[in-house]
């Protein structure tokens, strides 16, 4: 059965919903950045938002069933997989050369795998929903209790927002009566499913990877990967195609020491083409595109 012929932008909107809350969430990218003010925005968010947004959903972590939690955990290591296959799709759409704003034309297999993503995410999300009904009346005290809160914070942000904004912006927001593009995606951790995804405690601030780097880009037989451990473990580099897929390891260190790392890779195999390399640790995960001439 052929998948419907979605666009490609609504599948990545779709695809990727979770993707600014879980940036949100860990102190990553926020929503705002590239828009004006967004380093000052994620800044406040970080300092101001998120920290009361981890107690109370601490505070409901207390309250679900055991049963609940451990649900919740899967799901959210789902999505994180979905989330990941979804990015590394996208970017393998959009060649390093095309113009900015040009919308690449999807095939049919890359419209099914979009699509099953697509699937895939949308379900995981009812079954969200549903459990979120059975805790409607923790999760609706919770949300009112940070009332005043979320006012202030929609102030502040649309403040510092009009501050770094240009004539042009300032005219637009005064437009459509000082309402501020972009502050409904933040406004998304607090709906019930997406509050109940948060990750319920705080993550590590010291990652177990550092900066990489992998040269030259474009290759054509060799390739030197650089990468720093900042925490001694485990580490695997994998090869996957331009859809995402898994080839094969590259790098395989049951125990790698902390420090700088140095891997000469042999490409001479591949065709030419785009791919990505994978470095996986035990708190990191990070994903980079290049591509073989």
């Amino acid at each position: 059965m052929k998948a419907p012929s979605l666009k490609l932008f609504g599948l990545l909107l779709l695809v990727f919903l979770l993707a600014s809350v879980a940036g949100v969430a860990r102190g990553g990218r926020h929503p705002h950045e590239g828009r004006p003010g967004g380093r000052e925005i994620k800044a406040y968010y970080e300092a101001n938002v998120q920290p009361v947004l981890l107690r109370q959903r601490q505070k409901l972590e207390l309250q679900l069933a055991a049963d609940d939690r451990a649900q919740l955990a899967t799901y959210r290591t789902q999505l994180k997989a979905l989330r990941e296959k979804g990015q590394a799709l996208h970017q393998a759409l959009i060649p390093a050369a095309a113009p900015q704003g040009e919308r690449p034309t999807l095939t049919e297999a890359q419209r099914e795998q979009f699509y099953q993503l697509h699937k895939e995410t949308r379900g995981i999300m009812m079954n969200v929903a549903q459990m979120a009904q059975q805790y409607s009346a923790i999760l609706t005290k919770l949300s009112e209790e940070l009332q005043p809160q979320k006012e202030k914070w929609a102030t502040d942000i649309k403040a510092i927002a009009l501050k770094n904004a240009t004539p042009e912006q300032q005219e637009h927001l005064a437009k459509f009566g000082g309402h501020m593009r972009g502050f409904g995606e933040m406004q998304r951790v607090f709906r019930p499913v997406m509050f109940l995804l948060m990750e319920p405690k705080a993550e590590d601030s010291e990652r177990s990877l550092g900066a990489t780097s992998f040269y030259p880009n474009p290759t054509v037989a060799t390739s030197q990967l650089d990468y720093e451990v900042k925490k001694a473990g485990p580490i695997t580099v994998n090869l996957l195609d331009k859809n995402g897929n898994q080839l094969r390891a590259l790098v395989n260190e049951p125990n790698a020491e902390k420090g700088p790392h140095t891997q000469q890779l042999n490409l001479s195999d591949l065709p030419a083409g785009t791919y990505y390399y994978q470095i996986i640790t035990s708190g990191s995960k990070e994903t980079k595109r290049f591509v073989k001439e």
